[in-house]
């Protein structure tokens, strides 16, 4: 992608240049150059591919022979792998060369007052540079859904029916049995997973420039004094200051700079890459069991008549409930936007697992009673019709028992909604940045416009400024030809042009002449 613009607070239009500072931003622009070359050339072949592509099917569709358009792709292919392993080295080497670059520019800078004269300067808007627009946008969405259920419910009734006459006892015994089961088991797993990269890079047409340009001459000897103390300019010495007037400095290391005018780019860089789970795994066991045993018993013979009777009725019932709901949201956002500030918008992310529908003991005794009915029911069903089968000596045709069902639904805890920033939100920010960026009233510099003081021009602005008119007028900002009174100490200024060559040299001219020095004390 294209890298983000670098920038250092202290580069502020009319301000001193640090000279440390720009240093470090033309080198973190020289390391990323190479990347942003080997990017757009594997983002050119990229899109190369994708158009022959499409020419190959076309002619496919034609009928048209297309090996040619075949074997071209296949060096394409070639062209890309090793455009790919080009860009990769690079953007590592680079990452490397700038980290510790961008680790030696604060945030926050202490800086020597600006010597312009903001009262009497003006900021002017003018078209000097050009629009432009880059961006590269990668995004990758999968959203999965696995759901597995299992039930199963059975009911198994039996009747036993015996009867002996051993010994003159006679003895019958009747047994009859009932048991259900339900059971059932569900898991379910839903993933959303969203990754969204994008990079755009603008520049602007707008260029802001300082016209007219007034500095301040005092202001500016104790800046120079402030950053050149050992080369400090006395102004209480006049002879002192119209010597220095006369030097040709233009060429020393004693000089600082400051930026009259900048070309405004934009940047804007984002990663987001959103992760939502929900699982759940619910299992359910409800069994019941019913059962009777009756025993007949005649004695006779050599005991006297007795007759004797015993039975048991048994019934038993169970319930097992087992519910794990898990939900899991992960958001990384990451935006770095420079020139323009964009709005981000949080969206609304859904908080929610599953519960049983009904989890309270009421509902499970209900639920255990019911089955448990069902199953006696059926138990006394299927002894009333074996008994009607012996005793009538015909077959009866037995009805499978009815499954009531008495498991628990799941339904949802509502936990309500929480604000993140998710794919959308980037979306939304980068709508806002194209809107602002089109503007072009706002960024960050991409080119500086500097402006050179050396002690030499200072010594003339000087001179100028407090005697005016006894030296030819030459100016080096853009203040106007109006003699300055002792009373109005207004800004005078600066240009490239060097002093006039005579004893008594002054300058406060207009900005920029090219007017030759002539004598003249007047």
């Amino acid at each position: 992608m294209p890298s983000s613009i670098p920038y250092d607070p202290s580069l502020v239009l009319a301000n001193v240049v640090n000279s440390k500072a720009i240093d470090i931003v033309m080198q973190i622009s020289a390391a990323q150059a190479p990347v942003d070359a080997a990017e757009g050339t594997l983002d050119s072949l990229i899109a190369s591919r994708r158009s022959l592509d499409m020419t190959n099917t076309e002619l496919r569709n034609l009928g048209i022979d297309t090996s040619v358009v075949d074997k071209a792709i296949l060096d394409l292919n070639n062209s890309i792998a090793e455009s790919a392993a080009t860009y990769v080295k690079a953007k590592i080497q680079a990452e490397s060369t700038i980290a510790p670059l961008r680790g030696s520019l604060p945030s926050v800078n202490a800086n020597v007052e600006s010597p312009v004269d903001y009262v009497k300067t003006q900021i002017k808007s003018m078209p000097l540079a050009s629009d432009s627009l880059n961006m590269d946008v990668q995004y990758f969405s999968m959203d999965e859904n696995n759901q597995d259920s299992t039930a199963f419910a059975s009911t198994i009734s039996g009747y036993i029916a015996a009867s002996t006459s051993w010994m003159g006892i006679k003895a019958s015994t009747q047994m009859s049995s009932a048991a259900a089961k339900q059971v059932s088991s569900q898991t379910s797993r839903h993933s959303i997973a969203g990754t969204l990269v994008l990079s755009v890079s603008c520049t602007h047409k707008n260029a802001q420039v300082l016209a007219p340009f007034v500095l301040n001459v005092d202001k500016g000897i104790k800046a120079f004094n402030h950053l050149f103390p050992d080369a400090a300019i006395d102004p209480t010495d006049r002879a002192a200051m119209a010597q220095l007037a006369l030097k040709d400095d233009i060429n020393s290391k004693e000089m600082f700079s400051i930026i009259s005018g900048m070309t405004f780019g934009s940047s804007f860089v984002g990663m987001v890459h959103v992760l939502n789970t929900t699982d759940t795994s619910a299992s359910q066991s409800l069994s019941t069991a019913a059962a009777t045993l009756q025993v007949q018993m005649d004695m006779g013979a050599w005991f006297e008549d007795a007759s004797g009777g015993f039975g048991v009725n048994s019934s038993f019932s169970n319930e097992v409930k087992n519910l794990l709901s898990t939900q899991s949201i992960t958001s990384h956002v990451t935006l770095i936007c420079m020139g323009v500030i964009p709005s981000m918008v949080a969206n609304d992310v859904k908080l929610g697992v599953e519960k049983f529908a009904t989890f309270d003991p009421k509902a499970s005794m209900d639920a255990i009673a019911t089955i448990q009915n069902a199953t006696v029911a059926e138990q006394g069903t299927v002894q009333s019709s074996a008994t009607a089968a012996r005793t009538g000596g015909q077959m009866i045709a037995m009805k499978a028992g009815e499954v009531k069902a008495a498991l628990t639904a799941l339904g949802e805890i509502q936990d309500g909604a929480n604000k993140i920033l998710d794919v959308n939100s980037m979306m939304a920010a980068l709508d806002d940045y194209l809107k602002k960026a089109a503007e072009g009233t706002s960024g960050v510099p991409l080119n500086y416009y500097l402006k050179d003081i050396t002690k030499g021009m200072l010594a003339e602005m000087w001179v100028a400024k407090y005697f005016p008119g006894q030296y030819m007028p030459i100016k080096y900002d853009d203040s106007t030809d109006n003699p300055v009174s002792g009373t109005d100490k207004g800004g005078s200024g600066g240009s490239d042009q060097t002093p006039a060559a005579n004893g008594d040299t002054n300058g406060n001219a207009t900005a920029d002449t090219n007017a030759p020095a002539t004598d003249g004390a007047s």
